[in-house]
């Protein structure tokens, strides 16, 4: 039996290519809960793919490419997504939470430290392959900073990073 009192967590993957864990409300919509992590109102549910064990979902925002200016390239959750292979990218932040038989649920303690130590330790590999992906030439100064090369186009909000 589940303790509606228990703390119940999410993962968010941030646009600035951070992992986070969110306690959350287990009495609040997970809709409610992503609308306001991800900061958007529509959004879409994907199934990311490995590293991240069968049994999760992945709830991206899906206006972030119809804003106007510059969009940021969520390489954590792009590259979960498979945007190398198939060529659409995931802007925005993007929230981690398990799919259940039927409904969507959020996470234990143990369950959201495990995937968000999975997850960081995939995270410059995730901005190195979908840079690469997506033309993108980020150069690592430090764990948390990216510098942009002069031949880029269009700059993401990345700290520099440019697409």
């Amino acid at each position: 039996m589940i303790n509606m009192d228990e703390k119940k967590f999410a993962i968010l993957l941030t646009d600035q290519q951070e992992v986070k864990i969110l306690e959350c409300d287990p009495q609040e919509e997970i809709f409610e809960i992503a609308r306001a992590e991800i900061d958007c109102e529509w959004i879409e549910l994907v199934e990311p793919q490995s590293p991240v064990p069968n049994g999760y979902m992945m709830l991206i925002d899906e206006e972030g490419k119809l804003r106007n200016g510059p969009v940021s390239v969520n390489c954590i959750a792009s590259n979960l997504y498979g945007s190398d292979r198939h060529g659409d990218a995931i802007v925005g932040n993007a929230l981690l939470i398990r799919a259940g038989e039927e409904s969507l649920q959020l996470l234990t303690k143990d369950d959201a430290f495990t995937l968000a130590k999975q997850l960081a330790s995939i995270r410059k590999i995730s901005i190195d392959k979908i840079s690469k992906a997506f033309g993108l030439t980020p150069l690592v100064k430090s764990d948390h900073q990216i510098a942009p090369t002069p031949q880029q186009r269009q700059r993401c909000k990345n700290k520099g990073m440019e697409r």
